[in-house]
């Protein structure tokens, strides 16, 4: 198991963006001085409650899977404490295993097969192809600052929990389809920008770099809020 190169061994142009951009973006909270006018009002669980929708569009891409789509509802549920912002987000996405990871799956298949005394097929086990689809529920903490120009900027975690259903060619595989369907928890480091189109409505983008399961991620987008529960000071445009 290589440990000791893991910042070194990421090629892919997608990870090393999204690694830049989680640094870029966590500046702020190392030199908060360094932007102005960004403080809200000090608030607390009072505040916390159903306030505002957005529905989010975007690209989601993975080192094991195909790029794909992403679809995204978030509900703002208000502020926890100066600055905090609590929200839930729902997301779905579906892709397909690359075709290097298959043969390195199906590689480990057919060694686990024969290890339990199985008989493999006269040129092994060929599944063809599998397909995931992934339905995602996650609570999200982000920090908020107002910048210049009638925008806010946020940093943040998540954690979620990911309901995975896996699927393959070949026809009535019940034993592939439930090895491949699973139930488990996702963790995110996530980034945006919001322009105040009015004090209601807000158009914003983000990025977030993260685990869903054992399947790393780098997922990018954009979308539109609509808010109509109280405004904070500081929310205004």
């Amino acid at each position: 198991m290589k440990t000791g190169k893991s910042f070194q061994s990421i090629n892919d142009p997608w990870m090393r963006m999204g690694i830049q951009l989680f640094f870029v973006l966590l500046l702020p909270i190392v030199a908060p001085g360094s932007l102005k006018g960004q403080e809200l009002a000090d608030y607390d669980y009072e505040n916390l409650g159903f306030r505002g929708i957005s529905f989010e569009y975007g690209n989601i891409l993975f080192k094991t899977y195909e790029e794909t789509e992403a679809y995204s509802v978030k509900l703002d549920l208000g502020f926890l404490g100066p600055g905090v912002r609590m929200a839930t987000r729902a997301s779905y996405w579906s892709s397909e295993m690359l075709p290097e990871e298959l043969v390195s799956f199906e590689s480990s298949l057919n060694a686990m097969i024969l290890a339990q005394g199985g008989v493999l097929p006269g040129n092994g086990l060929e599944i063809g192809s599998i397909k995931r689809d992934d339905m995602s529920v996650s609570i999200e903490a982000d920090y908020v600052w107002r910048i210049p120009l009638g925008m806010l900027l946020s940093t943040g975690l998540g954690a979620s929990a990911h309901l995975v259903n896996g699927t393959t060619k070949i026809p009535d595989d019940t034993f592939l389809n439930g090895l491949l369907d699973s139930f488990t928890a996702g963790f995110n480091v996530h980034g945006g920008l919001e322009y105040l189109v009015t004090d209601r409505i807000r158009l914003y983008g983000d990025s977030r770099i993260g685990l869903a399961g054992n399947v790393r991620f780098f997922q990018f987008g954009g979308g539109l809020t609509i808010l109509w529960g109280e405004l904070l000071p500081g929310e205004s445009r």
